[in-house]
């Protein structure tokens, strides 16, 4: 449980388009793991048209406490697929933005948003970002990063704000794109917590049930370890300006298995005075 001090950032991959594209009863789920746990911003990946336009969809589900970072997306289809959201009662947003990745691939859904809040009843800043790095190239990633760097360089010398970066990132702590990314100067929260999960953040796809007409979890069992994870979130900025790691976690139930191939992950910060 944490405290009103304490900010709990998540990323969440939601597995917008895969197969049919169908999503049936996931975003359900993925709802309401984002209400019982009540993170304070969430950034999404895989955010598709198809998303967006279910009756009911996720962010009509979790509109009483959300709020969607708008900002236009300018890739090809125009649509935001890691957009932002957060707790309208606490913060107020100063800026944002979007970054479509120029990595010679260009997929539609890689890309990243941002924005820089200021919390309601003490005025501290701080800013979180939503990536999506390419999956099928490793020289691709590398050039993700590179942008990811000059866009947080942007924001962290002009706000002079605490910056974390939440993200499938689809590369291990084994690989040369994570590698590289640490020696770009980005910090992974992870490596700040203690009590931490030693579970992989993704796991075998959902399966769908014709009888039931919905999804259900897949009786398959992950192999590997959080070494294999490639969702992350990141601190960027000053080293002054690190906050206070307080926890690191996945939310590993049996709704997140349903709504996605990979575990929503959080962390929890206290901002520095």
């Amino acid at each position: 449980m944490k405290d009103h001090n304490t900010i709990r950032l998540m990323t969440s991959n939601v597995l917008g388009n895969w197969n049919a594209g169908f999503i049936e009863n996931r975003d359900d789920k993925m709802a309401e793991i984002y209400i019982e746990l009540r993170p304070d911003v969430i950034a999404l990946q895989e955010f598709s048209k198809r998303y967006r336009t279910q009756e009911n969809d996720l962010l009509t589900l979790v509109s009483p406490y959300y709020e969607e970072i708008l900002t236009p997306a300018t890739n090809r289809n125009h649509n935001n697929s890691t957009p932002v959201i957060y707790n309208k009662d606490r913060f107020t947003v100063v800026d944002k933005g979007y970054h479509f990745f120029q990595d010679g691939i260009c997929d539609n859904s890689k890309s990243i948003t941002w924005a820089v809040f200021q919390e309601k009843n003490n005025g501290k800043r701080f800013a979180y970002a939503s990536a999506h790095f390419i999956h099928t190239s490793e020289a691709a990633r590398m050039i993700d990063g590179d942008q990811a760097k000059l866009l947080c360089d942007a924001i962290t010398s002009y706000y002079n704000c605490p910056l974390l970066v939440g993200g499938d990132f689809n590369c291990s702590r084994r690989s040369e794109a994570y590698g590289h990314m640490i020696n770009l100067g980005f910090i992974n929260t992870y490596d700040r917590a203690t009590d931490v999960s030693q579970v992989k953040s993704y796991h075998p796809y959902p399966v769908w049930d014709d009888m039931k007409k919905q999804y259900i979890p897949s009786p398959e069992v992950a192999d590997g370890d959080y070494m294999d994870s490639i969702d992350h979130i990141f601190y960027y900025g000053k080293y002054e300006l690190i906050p206070e790691i307080k926890a690191h976690g996945m939310v590993m139930d049996e709704r997140a298995r349903i709504a996605s191939d990979h575990y929503p992950v959080y962390t929890d910060i206290k901002l520095r005075d």
